[in-house]
C-alpha cells in the first residue's frame, strides 16, 4: 500500500508540473515577411527611393521564466535586402537582436522593458558618387545598443490583441529607431497559434557607424504567424 500511495503521489506531482509548465517557461515564436518601401540617401548622394520592394523575412523567439532577478531573453533576426532600379546597386541591412527584458505588467495590459544588442551584418554593393564615379563596397557591421519596449493590450473574450513594439537609440550623430504596430488574432487557441498583421518602420541616420553612411527610412506592412505556450 505504501508503494502504491507513493506512486500515485508521484504521478499527481508530474501531472501538476505538466499542467503548470507554462508558468515555468513561456515560449513565443513569430515568423513572417515584411515588404518595405525605401526613401533616403547613401553617402548623402545616392538615393534609395527607387529600391525594390522585397519580401524580407524575420523570425523572433522569446523565452520567459519565473525567476524575477534574471531578465527574459528574446532573439530575433531580420533579413533585409533590396536592389536599386538599375540592378547594379544592392543594399543589405540584415541584423540580429539579443534582447534582455523584464515584464513590468502581466495581465490584460502587458508591458515589457529592457535592452537590446543589435548586430548589423550589412553592406552596400554598387556605384556611388564620391568626387568621381567609382565603385565601392562599404560595410555596415557592428553592434548597436538600444532601448527595448513592448506593450500588448488584450481585448477580453475576443482572441484579439493590439501590440506596439520598438527599439531605439541615439548617440553622437547616429540614430536608430525600429517600431512596429500590429494586431494579433488567436485563431486557434487550443493549438496556441495566432496570426499577426502590422506595419514596421526602420529609421537609420548613421555617419559614424562603420564605413557606410546612411540616412534611410524603410517602412511597410508585414504578416506573420505566431506560436505561444
Amino acid at each position: 500500500m505504501k508503494f502504491k500511495k507513493s506512486t500515485l503521489a508521484l504521478f499527481a506531482t508530474l501531472a501538476s508540473s505538466a499542467a503548470n509548465a507554462d508558468t515555468i517557461l513561456g515560449v513565443d515564436i513569430t515568423a513572417g515577411a515584411w515588404q518595405p518601401t525605401y526613401n533616403g540617401e547613401i553617402f548623402e548622394l545616392s538615393s534609395v527611393d527607387d529600391y525594390s520592394k522585397e519580401n524580407n523575412t524575420f523570425v523572433q523567439l522569446a523565452l520567459e521564466h519565473p525567476f524575477s532577478p534574471l531578465p527574459n531573453v528574446m532573439l530575433a533576426n531580420s533579413k533585409i535586402e533590396s536592389v536599386g532600379e538599375s540592378g547594379f546597386n544592392k543594399l543589405d541591412l540584415s541584423h540580429t537582436d539579443a534582447t534582455f527584458y523584464y515584464e513590468v505588467l502581466d495581465n490584460w495590459v502587458n508591458l515589457d522593458l529592457g535592452l537590446t544588442a543589435r548586430y548589423f551584418d550589412g553592406s552596400y554593393d554598387g556605384y556611388v558618387w564620391l568626387g568621381n564615379f567609382s565603385y565601392s563596397d562599404p560595410t555596415f557591421q557592428g553592434v548597436v545598443p538600444m532601448i527595448y519596449g513592448s506593450a500588448r493590450f488584450d481585448l477580453p473574450l475576443t482572441g484579439w490583441s493590439i501590440i506596439a513594439q520598438g527599439n531605439a537609440t541615439q548617440y553622437d550623430l547616429d540614430r536608430f529607431v525600429d517600431f512596429t504596430a500590429k494586431v494579433r488574432w488567436d485563431f486557434l487557441p487550443a493549438g496556441d497559434l495566432a496570426i499577426e498583421a502590422g506595419y514596421r518602420t526602420l529609421t537609420i541616420d548613421s555617419t559614424e557607424f562603420d564605413s557606410l553612411s546612411l540616412h534611410i527610412d524603410a517602412k511597410g506592412p508585414y504578416l506573420g504567424l505566431n506560436f505561444h505556450m
